[in-house]
């Protein structure tokens, strides 16, 4: 009989202890909830995050190539809570993605038929690693302009931790304003709160420049987007807004 592969080994030892983690009666509701198309065993978000957390620290020495591998053998079959840790292990170790992964990281975004897994992939994953390698953003544009909602809803998003950051946000509201401004028609509920998301996370620091952007834009912007745009805004200048998109 053939040797088990580490990847392979490490996978079924994570699958085994999802079993352990299944709360009864969850996966039917959730699969319910995300319109999955995935198998679900019900394991609660905290639960998964905890088990990716606890893997990481049992293998601090694990390599690039031994990760990529793993997430590999983790999506292979179609369970919602494989899939999630999967994403939550390179979530972890960012540290050891480089730009050449960029091509892995589109497969499992378009391989994604959940906001649920766009959400752990695009900016816990590609969104820390566009701030460290600013060449990807030729992908991520390409990526938001993708007819795909997930594809484009995984662009989207990849551009929140930059804006979440004040000394980035200088360098990167331009880039996402740029990205954004032709999708403010899609009518997507995804795409439309996930600009509205972004742009939120600008006001943070910038909520000038976040406002400026919306203003002439507000006879293109949708009611959801701006709603959540104009959230952490002070008052006045949220209702001043809404006010002026209901004109």
């Amino acid at each position: 009989m053939s040797a088990i592969r580490p990847a392979e080994f490490h996978a079924q030892a994570l699958r085994t202890a999802l079993d352990r983690h299944a709360v009864p009666g969850r996966a039917a509701g959730e699969k319910r909830y995300l319109r999955s198309d995935l198998d679900h065993i019900g394991v609660p978000l905290p639960a998964l995050r905890k088990l990716a957390r606890s893997f990481v620290r049992s293998h601090r020495e694990l390599t690039h190539d031994e990760l990529m591998a793993l997430v590999v053998e983790l999506w292979k079959r179609p369970v919602h809570e494989a899939r999630s840790v999967a994403l939550i292990l390179l979530d972890h170790r960012v540290d050891l993605l480089r730009t050449e992964d960029t091509a892995f990281l589109e497969r499992l975004l378009r391989d994604c038929g959940t906001w649920a897994h766009v959400d752990l992939l695009a900016p816990f994953v590609v969104g820390r690693l566009l701030l460290r390698e600013p060449g990807m953003s030729g992908a991520v544009r390409r990526w938001a302009a993708d007819e795909q909602q997930w594809v484009r809803r995984g662009g989207v998003l990849s551009f929140l931790p930059a804006l979440r950051q004040e000394a980035e946000h200088p360098r990167w509201f331009p880039v996402f304003g740029e990205v954004a401004d032709p999708l403010l028609t899609d009518d997507r509920f995804f795409v439309r709160k996930a600009i509205g998301w972004v742009l939120r996370e600008g006001t943070g620091h910038h909520p000038r420049q976040v406002a400026d952007w919306l203003e002439p834009r507000l006879h293109r912007v949708s009611g959801l987007t701006l709603r959540e745009a104009v959230r952490r805004l002070d008052e006045q200048e949220r209702r001043r807004l809404l006010a002026a998109h209901h004109a």
